[in-house]
């Protein structure tokens, strides 16, 4: 080593300390609250949905147990009658439950034709109430001996169950005039 060389007696770089990364900087904490807000609103409308979608799962296991008890019935008018009525209220059970309760009335008034138009509405296949297998439940529960594809109305029903729209303001027309009067007696 020269004692004359300015280069040797240089030393090596010092370098500093890394950067620790806490404590966060305060626009990290910003993201970390937006993130939290976001996760607990999204956690929130979760459960909301789940407890307005409640009476669909649960009209799904009386619709099960009626078609259980229907099988391990007896082959016969009065088992087909019994299952038809079993789907007939599930079904109306259903509608009234999704729907507001100043239109229950007017819900629970329809039958016949009526009704079946109105789930053919709110379905989301057309016409598998007035013209399928659904057609049954007009006037099924009330033939001496009806006869249906239980399997073909069972998949029909737990279709509707699982995927029906209860718009109030998209319901056949039959329903709308209470809509109308109801409603201007609110205003």
């Amino acid at each position: 080593m020269n004692p004359q060389d300015p280069l040797a007696q240089l030393k090596d770089i010092h370098l500093p300390d890394p950067v620790g990364w806490w404590p966060l900087a305060w626009g990290w904490w910003m993201l970390l609250a937006v993130l939290l807000l976001a996760a607990g609103l999204l956690v929130w409308r979760w459960r909301a949905r789940r407890r307005r979608q409640q009476y669909r799962r649960e009209a799904l296991v009386v619709l099960r147990d009626a078609q259980r008890r229907y099988r391990a019935a007896t082959p016969g008018p009065e088992a087909s009658r019994r299952y038809l009525q079993d789907i007939s209220e599930l079904l109306r059970r259903t509608v009234l439950s999704g729907l507001p309760e100043r239109l229950h009335p007017a819900v629970a008034a329809l039958n016949g034709r009526q009704w079946l138009a109105l789930l053919d509405t709110t379905a989301p296949t057309k016409s598998g109430f007035e013209e399928g297998p659904g057609q049954i439940l007009a006037e099924g529960p009330y033939q001496p001996n009806p006869e249906f594809d239980d399997a073909s109305l069972y998949a029909l029903v737990s279709l509707w169950i699982k995927r029906h729209r209860l718009d109030p303001h998209h319901l056949p027309e039959t329903v709308k005039p209470e809509i109308v009067k109801k409603g201007a007696a609110h205003a």
